[in-house]
């Protein structure tokens, strides 16, 4: 073998070399994504879950949730001042998973669990009306129409239930 021979086999090694340190960075780079989305995903779980258990962690908070959730509450101004603080939470988790979904950032099962979360708060008809009442409080159309169709699950089956059945 010539110089120039060996010359050639060792830039063709030195290539191979580049283009396998340059697969392995990126499959690094992928598996370093794929941590940081069940990272955020467990993240988002665990504030929601906390959030969510700070509704009800004593008598008082359990007793306005239970008046938010009764039918056709009346809620006292001091009540409604709370709800509205837990109906900007609720609807900023799940704006927060939303967005983070949107960019392929968390798995659909937090965004799905966010989504279910607001979901059940919009059972209350003080939620509803609440919602009704902030729709345009600045959150994006999409979003929006996102609360918009929840709310519109949520509010069937209190119609329904509010209907009396006619006797056979």
């Amino acid at each position: 073998m010539t110089v120039e021979v060996l010359y050639y086999l060792s830039q063709i090694v030195a290539v191979i070399v580049i283009v396998a340190t340059l697969l392995a960075i990126l499959w690094q780079g992928y598996q370093t994504n794929k941590i940081a989305r069940a990272d955020l995903t467990l993240s988002m779980w665990m504030q929601a879950g906390a959030m969510n258990q700070s509704l009800v962690d004593s008598t008082d908070k359990a007793a306005f949730m239970t008046r938010v959730f009764k039918p056709n509450a009346q809620l006292t101004p001091e009540d409604e001042m709370r709800l509205t603080f837990q109906m900007y939470t609720q609807i900023g988790i799940f704006q927060a998973a939303y967005n983070l979904h949107g960019r392929g950032l968390i798995e659909t099962s937090a965004y799905d669990l966010c989504a279910a979360g607001v979901r059940a708060f919009l059972t209350s008809d003080a939620a509803r009306r609440w919602w009704r009442m902030r729709r345009t409080d600045g959150y994006a159309s999409k979003f929006q129409a996102i609360i918009d169709k929840l709310a519109e699950e949520a509010e069937r089956p209190a119609a329904s239930a509010a209907t009396p059945e006619k006797a056979p």
